[in-house]
């Protein structure tokens, strides 16, 4: 019987079967993510490996697909967590080789803080759907098609939106300090 035939009726029963799911594989799927992960992050790995799965029940197969089905859950769980723990590392690289601030005149801070205060300001007067595009552009530095599948869109609808929201943004920032120019990052320079 497959996911779209199974009687979906009987919540209590998906729970029973969910809960026999947990108890059956809850311990190959937390060695499976031991054998990849610190372990400080299997515990988490596996709680999001399951609440995937609890919200995809309707997907879960039967008989013995379901534990591959788990591991390949595993693996994109786990797959996140290496990429935000690099996105960290190259962050924390990058600010170590910054210079001191010491070595920037105060004027310069006042102007720099004051510029991203009105970019912050500007963002959040965005439409929703644009601050995430932005967010998932430049601060989580997600590919166009690393964007269209998180939001379950087209490729170019991803970058249509990428270019709007980028658009969009340098209107609001115009708004907020009276027709000056946005950073000069915005259009590829250095600010």
């Amino acid at each position: 019987m497959t996911a779209s035939t199974r009687d979906r009726s009987a919540p209590a029963d998906d729970e029973e079967r969910f809960v026999e799911i947990y108890r059956r594989y809850g311990r190959p799927v937390q060695a499976y993510c031991a054998r990849r992960t610190h372990r400080s992050q299997v515990a988490d790995a596996v709680a999001e490996t399951f609440l995937i799965a609890w919200r995809r029940f309707d997907q879960l197969p039967e008989g013995d697909a379901v534990l591959p089905w788990l591991y390949g859950v595993a693996y994109r769980v786990l797959s996140h967590q290496w990429r935000h723990r690099t996105r960290g590392r190259r962050l924390i690289e990058r600010l170590a080789g910054l210079t001191g601030v010491d070595a920037v005149p105060p004027d310069a801070i006042v102007v720099k803080h004051e510029e991203y205060r009105l970019v912050l300001a500007a963002v959040a007067r965005l439409r929703p759907i644009d601050q995430e595009i932005l967010k998932l552009t430049v601060w989580e530095e997600l590919s166009y098609p690393d964007v269209a599948l998180a939001l379950e869109i087209e490729e170019g609808a991803a970058r249509q939106r990428a270019y709007r929201a980028r658009r969009n943004l340098g209107s609001e920032y115009r708004k907020l300090t009276g027709d000056r120019q946005p950073p000069a990052a915005w259009k590829g320079g250095e600010s």
